[in-house]
């Protein structure tokens, strides 16, 4: 009899258990099937077949500049977010190895001693030693199968959430690098004004000390002087900003030995950013991978707290030796023995504990599945909205380029409209002020230029190639 029913034990846990978990279907996307980018509509799945996915294009390769690799390469070895992330990594792996182990019964060494006796004199003593295994379920209903699957679920999610964090601190290291070159060079170009300007307003005074220029020459005069002076002291504030929030970024004491490039043109991108279609490019994010797993985690819950409402099964054994004689123990004369006490717990009453936990895990499901659409529809315009911004952007900087070459020309036409007596210095002014101000406009575009060339790259799932 004893030996049928641990046959038909023994049997049910070699059985594959039943799995209680909803079948998974990935919840369509609610987006249109193809980017627009200005005038531009459908891109054509035959031609994207023959480019290179976005995803698969390291940063090495995209970020071309020495400098902007070398700054990103500082981030992500000092990054302290980053450092979290890979510490919750490591977290959420071991937790799955810990619900893993109970899928596999577990072995302990066990030794006792009995004593005993009676008032009269009477004595008695034995000694036991060998392998315990205490409460293994047989995961007949799968519901240590499913919390394994919910904790492997969660560390891949922990894992994907760690490649979207090196993706966006890779974006935010280069933005916050462009940031202090293009404010660097604004204040150089704010400090070449402020000494033209003094020149003009020494030749200025020495023309009104001979009585060619007028008092009102030199107070004009005097307020670009001054104008510049703000703005070189503007620039000076930023650029020390810039490098304290690089400074933070990279994890490290200062940023004094990083080269910093003299001019935004310098800088040096991938130019042709392979887009691709919706969905090839969404599904490679890690920020919907992430969402992703969390809906196939929510459903292995679901799987856990259906199986809670059957039966469970457990098996606790002992093999060993016993001796009345602890000298004996391990003797010839010991005995062999052995225990074997199976034993099955039927939930009855828990008033309605199993049915909220269901609901739940059931409602669980569905915030998973809300947050995952709206993850893609986030993703989605992101990449929509940095098309439109690639467009633009490059028209708006090809017209700036016009602009300063016709304030430059401007500015020095009446410049020497004033030195021949045509103009007054008011109009010298004006042309300054507007060649300044289209100047810095310029170098603002061409800074938000290559942010949106980094940002495409970003929100398309680039960067991870060879940092996985």
């Amino acid at each position: 009899m004893k030996q049928s029913i641990i046959t038909i034990l023994v049997t049910f846990g070699l059985l594959s258990s039943c799995s209680m978990i909803p079948e998974y279907h990935r919840p369509e996307g609610a987006t249109t099937g193809a980017w627009t980018s200005g005038e531009n509509a459908d891109v054509q799945e035959e031609a994207i077949l023959e480019t290179q996915l976005t995803a698969n294009i390291p940063w090495q390769e995209f970020f071309i500049s020495d400098a902007l690799r070398d700054v990103i390469e500082l981030a992500l070895a000092n990054n302290k977010d980053l450092k979290t992330a890979l510490l919750n990594v490591e977290r959420a792996r071991a937790t799955f190895d810990i619900q893993e182990a109970d899928m596999f019964p577990h072995l302990d060494g066990k030794a006792d001693a009995n004593f005993g006796g009676t008032f009269h004199g009477e004595h008695s003593e034995s000694y036991q030693v060998g392998l315990a295994s205490t409460s293994y379920e047989l995961d007949l209903f799968g519901r240590v199968k499913s919390l394994s699957d919910a904790a492997l679920a969660t560390f891949l999610a922990t894992e994907e959430a760690r490649k979207a964090i090196t993706i966006s601190l890779i974006a935010t290291t280069a933005n916050s690098y462009l940031q202090l070159v293009s404010d660097t060079e604004s204040f150089e170009l704010a400090q070449n004004t402020l000494e033209a300007q003094q020149q003009s307003y020494d030749l200025i005074q020495q023309g009104y000390n001979y009585g060619v220029a007028t008092k009102l020459d030199l107070a004009q005069v005097r307020i670009a002087v001054e104008t510049a002076r703000v703005n070189k002291v503007f620039y000076s504030k930023k650029v020390i900003l810039d490098r304290n929030a690089l400074t933070q970024l990279l994890g490290v004491t200062n940023v004094d030995s990083i080269p910093v490039m003299s001019k935004l043109t310098n800088v040096r991108l991938m130019q042709d950013i392979p887009v691709g279609l919706p969905s090839q490019v969404l599904l490679k994010r890690p920020d919907i991978k992430q969402a992703e797993y969390i809906l196939k985690g929510a459903g292995a819950n679901i799987g856990a707290a259906r199986a809670a409402f059957y039966p469970r099964i457990s098996l606790t054994g002992t093999l060993g030796s016993t001796s009345n004689d602890l000298g004996d123990l391990f003797a010839d004369s010991s005995m062999l023995g052995w225990s074997f006490l199976p034993s099955i717990t039927v939930p009855i009453f828990n008033a309605g504990q199993n049915q909220a936990r269901l609901e739940i895990a059931e409602i669980d499901q569905k915030i998973a599945i809300t947050k995952y659409e709206k993850t893609i529809q986030l993703a989605f315009r992101e990449v929509a909205d940095e098309l439109i911004i690639r467009d633009t952007t490059t028209q708006q900087l090809l017209a700036q380029v016009a602009l300063v070459e016709a304030s430059q020309d401007a500015y020095d036409l009446s410049l020497i409209r004033y030195n021949q007596g045509i103009d007054n210095f008011l109009n010298v002014l004006d042309a300054q002020r507007s060649l300044f101000t289209a100047q810095q406009d310029e170098i603002e575009i061409e800074r938000k230029s290559l942010e949106n060339q980094i940002g495409l790259y970003k929100v398309l799932g680039g960067g991870l190639a060879t940092t996985n």
